[in-house]
C-alpha cells in the first residue's frame, strides 16, 4: 500500500523539462534538426544531379557513333577538377596512425580524410598551442560554405563525367563544411550582436563557442549526408561516429547525429526517394551448415581482397603525386586510365562471351556503366542474380583499377559504394560457383563483410544490412563480419586519427619526439650537451620524476644548468631528418657504452 502511494505521488509530480532537458541539450536538438534539413537539400540535389547526368552520358555514349568518345567527358571533368584544385584549393593537415602529418588539398580526393581533419581541428593540440590558436577559432579560419560548394562541383564533375567512385565519402566533407558554416560567425551576426535586441539574443542562443558543441554539429552534418544517400538513418549515424571515433567510443554525440540523420531520412521519404538498394522479393537465407561454411569462405576472400586493395592504394596514390606533380597532368592521366579500363572492359566482354560459356548468354545493357560511375546499378544486378560469374570477375578487376585511377589521381569521389561493389561482385561469383539461384543470400552478407574489411565500420555495417534487408540477415551478416574482420585486421582504406606516443608531427616535416636520456648523458647539463648547435634541434621540455615520490612531471623552460637523470625523457622539436640523426646518435652511444661495459666485465 505504501508503495502504491509513493508511485502515485511520483506520477503526480509535474515534469520539469528545464532540469531534465537542459538549455544546452535543447539548443543541440534544434541545431541538429536545422543541420539535417540544410544538408539534405544540398546532398539530395547533388545525388539527383549526378545520377541524371551520368545516365544521360551513358545513353549518349552507348548509342553514339563510337565508345571512344568516353574520353571527352572524362577529360573535361578531370580538367575542371584540376582547375578547382590549382586555383581554389586550400591545404588541410591530416595526421595518420603513425603520427605523420599529410598535406591534403581540401577539394581533392574522396573527402573523408579531409572531413576527419576538419572535425578534430578545434580540439586542443600541441601544434595549436605553439601557434597561439585554440578552440573553434581554428575551424573558423578554414573554409566552410565555399568548401562545400567547391566539393559539390568537383564531385559532380568527377562522377557526372564518368569517373569511377561513390558519392558517400565526398558528401561527408560537404556535410561537415555545411554544419560548420551554419554556425561560423559572419558580418551579419556581428551586426545583430551590436543591436542588443531580439536578434542579439537569438544569435547568442545560436552561436557555438564550445568545441564539443561544434563537433556535435559536424557529426550531425556527416550523418545527415550519409543518411540522404543510403536511406538508412541508424547506419548513417553509427557510420559517422565510428569513422570519427574508431578508437574512442562515444555515445553522447550519437543522439544528435540520429536527429539529423532521421531528419534527412524523413525528407527523403517526403520526396519519394527509396533507399540506395531495394529488392522486390526478400529471400530468407538458409540455415544449414553448408551455407555458413560458404559464408566463412566468402568472408575470408573479401578480407584478402580488401588487403590487396589497401596495399594497392597505398602505392598508387603516392605514385600519382610523385611522378605527376603537376595538377593538370595528374588529373588528366587518371581520367585517361579510367577511360582506357572502361573501353577494354567494353570490348573484352563480348569476346570472352564467345570464347567461354561462363559469361552467360546476355551481357548487361550498358557495358560502360559496369566500370564508370558509382556502380549502384551493377550492385542491384548482383542482388537480383543478373550477373554471370565471368562478368562479375572481369568487372571486379576493372572497377578496382578504375577506382584507384580516379581517386588516386585526385578525382572527387568516394570509396564507400566501391567497397560494397567489390564485395557484391565476389558474392555474385560465389553464387554461381556454389549454385545459389538467389544470389541475394550471399550478396547481402558480403556487403557487411566489405564494409568491415575495407572501411572498418562493423556497427554501421550491421545496421545497414538490417535496415535495408531486414533482421533475417543479421546472423549471416554477423558471421561473415567476424570472419572478415579477423582476417582483414586493421587494413582500413581511411587512415586513423590515432597518434603514437613517442613521435608527433606538428607540421609536415617537423615533429615533437620524446627521447630517453642515455646513461652516458647522466649528470650532464643541456649547456654541456649543446643539442641545438650539434643537431639543430630545440629541447622544449623534460619529462622526469619529481624529487618527492614517483609522480611524473613535465617541466618546460628547464634550467639548462640542471644535470640530467637517467630516467629523464627529453621533449625535442625539429625537422624529421635531424630528429632521425639525433636518435641514431643516441643509439650509437648506447651501443658503445654497452660494448665498453661488456669489455670491462670480461677483464
Amino acid at each position: 500500500m505504501e508503495f502504491l502511494k509513493r508511485l502515485a505521488a511520483f506520477l503526480a509530480r509535474p515534469l520539469n523539462l528545464r532540469t531534465q532537458f537542459t538549455p544546452q541539450e535543447q539548443r543541440l536538438v534544434v541545431k541538429s534538426f536545422v543541420v539535417g534539413v540544410v544538408v539534405w537539400i544540398i546532398v539530395y540535389t547533388l545525388r539527383e544531379t549526378v545520377h541524371w547526368l551520368f545516365h544521360e552520358l551513358i545513353v549518349v555514349l552507348e548509342e553514339g557513333p563510337s565508345p571512344f568518345l568516353v574520353f571527352v567527358p572524362l577529360f573535361l571533368g578531370a580538367a575542371f577538377v584540376a582547375y578547382l584544385v590549382k586555383y581554389t584549393g586550400h591545404r588541410v593537415h591530416y595526421r595518420d596512425k603513425s603520427g605523420h602529418v599529410h598535406q591534403l588539398v581540401d577539394v581533392e580526393g574522396d573527402g573523408l580524410e579531409r572531413a576527419i581533419s576538419l572535425y578534430f581541428s578545434s580540439e586542443p593540440a600541441l601544434e595549436q598551442t605553439l601557434t597561439g590558436q585554440e578552440g573553434v577559432d581554428v575551424r573558423w579560419e578554414l573554409p566552410t560554405w565555399s568548401l562545400a560548394m567547391r566539393k559539390f562541383l568537383a564531385t559532380l564533375a568527377t562522377l557526372g563525367s564518368g569517373g569511377s567512385g561513390g558519392l558517400e565519402a565526398s558528401v561527408t566533407l560537404i556535410g561537415e563544411s555545411i554544419a560548420a558554416g551554419i554556425f561560423k560567425p559572419r558580418t551579419l551576426y556581428q551586426w545583430a550582436d551590436q543591436r542588443h535586441g531580439l536578434l542579439a539574443r537569438l544569435w547568442h542562443w545560436w552561436e557555438t563557442n564550445d568545441p564539443d558543441d561544434l563537433q556535435t554539429a559536424q557529426l550531425a552534418g556527416i550523418s545527415a549526408a550519409i543518411s540522404t544517400l543510403l536511406g538508412a538513418p541508424f547506419a548513417a549515424a553509427f557510420f559517422a561516429t565510428e569513422v570519427m571515433y574508431r578508437r574512442r567510443p562515444i555515445v553522447e554525440k550519437l543522439v544528435y547525429s540520429l536527429i539529423a540523420s532521421l531528419t534527412a531520412f524523413f525528407l527523403n521519404a517526403l520526396a519519394g526517394e527509396p533507399p540506395i538498394f531495394t529488392v522486390e522479393l526478400h529471400i530468407v537465407p538458409p540455415t544449414d551448415a553448408r551455407y555458413y561454411l560458404i559464408l566463412m569462405l566468402l568472408g575470408i576472400t573479401i578480407a584478402l581482397f580488401s588487403n590487396l586493395f589497401s596495399r594497392l592504394r597505398a602505392v598508387i596514390e603516392p605514385a600519382f603525386h610523385q611522378y605527376l606533380p603537376v595538377v593538370w597532368q595528374r588529373h588528366l592521366f587518371g581520367a585517361a586510365l579510367t577511360g582506357l579500363i572502361a573501353l577494354l572492359t567494353y570490348f573484352m566482354l563480348p569476346l570472352l562471351q564467345e570464347s567461354f560459356p561462363g559469361f552467360g548468354t546476355v551481357l548487361p545493357e550498358h557495358r560502360l556503366a559496369l566500370v564508370l560511375g558509382p556502380g549502384e546499378t551493377v550492385i542491384h544486378d548482383a542482388l537480383t542474380n543478373q550477373l554471370a560469374a565471368g562478368v562479375a570477375l572481369v568487372v571486379l578487376v576493372a572497377k578496382l583499377f578504375a577506382t584507384l585511377a580516379t581517386i588516386g589521381s585526385g578525382g572527387s569521389a568516394g570509396l564507400l559504394v566501391p567497397s560494397l561493389f567489390f564485395g557484391s561482385m565476389i558474392a555474385a561469383f560465389f553464387s554461381k560457383v556454389f549454385v545459389y539461384h538467389e544470389a541475394q543470400v550471399l550478396v547481402v552478407p558480403a556487403m557487411a563483410a566489405s564494409l568491415v574489411s575495407i572501411v572498418n565500420i562493423p556497427l554501421a555495417a550491421t545496421l545497414f544490412i538490417v535496415e535495408l534487408f531486414g533482421g533475417r540477415y543479421m546472423v549471416p551478416a554477423l558471421v561473415i563480419l567476424i570472419v572478415s574482420s579477423l582476417i582483414a585486421q586493421d587494413f582500413s582504406i581511411y587512415r586513423t586519427q590515432r597518434e603514437s606516443y613517442d613521435a608527433r608531427q606538428v607540421a609536415p616535416g617537423y615533429s615533437v619526439r620524446r627521447v630517453l636520456v642515455p646513461n652516458s648523458w647522466a649528470g650532464k647539463t643541456l649547456v654541456e650537451l649543446d643539442i641545438r648547435r650539434r643537431f639543430g634541434l630545440n629541447v622544449i621540455g623534460l619529462i622526469g620524476r619529481q624529487q618527492q615520490g614517483d609522480q611524473v612531471a613535465v617541466r618546460f623552460e628547464t634550467p639548462s644548468s640542471q644535470p640530467l637523470v637517467i630516467d629523464d625523457i627529453l621533449v625535442v622539436l625539429g625537422p624529421d631528418a635531424r630528429l632521425d640523426r639525433f636518435e641514431e646518435t643516441l643509439t650509437e652511444e648506447k651501443l658503445k657504452l654497452r660494448a665498453a661495459q661488456l669489455a670491462a666485465a670480461e677483464e
